[in-house]
């Protein structure tokens, strides 16, 4: 008989310290953090269009690295001079959506800023913004400074 009491007694401590946890547990909200997409562009090349020399183009691939879809990605492309201060010109290509973990290539058009022979230039493009997404480079800060 007294062993029973023991084990009934043991039984509705280890109920009621379960039902405290449980109730503990579902009553604070666990924050969990939101998977974003993790977006990176490269440059492939810029170049003046043979066809219409009043234009030139970028190429360049981005990348998707997240497990999510980018949403709402615009994409910023600039000739910038070999001082790396002087913007030539500059143009924002808004792609869309890019898939989970993918990549694709993209070309945008701009004006040709009518470069003198002699001149050089570096082509430049990043993520300018999209929605529920990370920017690769502003997690490198020796990056934040040359892309802003």
């Amino acid at each position: 008989m007294q062993k029973n009491n023991i084990w009934i007694i043991g039984l509705g401590i280890l109920l009621v310290v379960s039902i405290g946890l449980n109730f503990y547990l579902f009553n604070n909200q666990i924050e969990v953090p939101e998977e974003k997409a993790l977006l990176d562009v490269q440059i492939y090349q810029w170049a003046e269009n043979l066809y219409d020399s009043s234009e030139m183009f970028f190429d360049y691939w981005i990348y998707n690295y997240g497990n999510v879809e980018a949403r709402n990605v615009v994409v910023e492309c600039e000739l910038i001079e070999d001082d790396l201060e002087t913007r030539r010109t500059s143009v924002t290509h808004n792609i869309g959506n890019l898939a989970s973990r993918s990549e694709s290539f993209e070309e945008v058009e701009v004006k040709n800023p009518q470069i003198k022979q002699g001149e050089e230039f570096v082509g430049l493009c990043h993520v300018e913004s999209c929605d529920n997404c990370e920017i690769l480079y502003k997690r490198i800060p020796s990056l934040i400074e040359d892309y802003e």
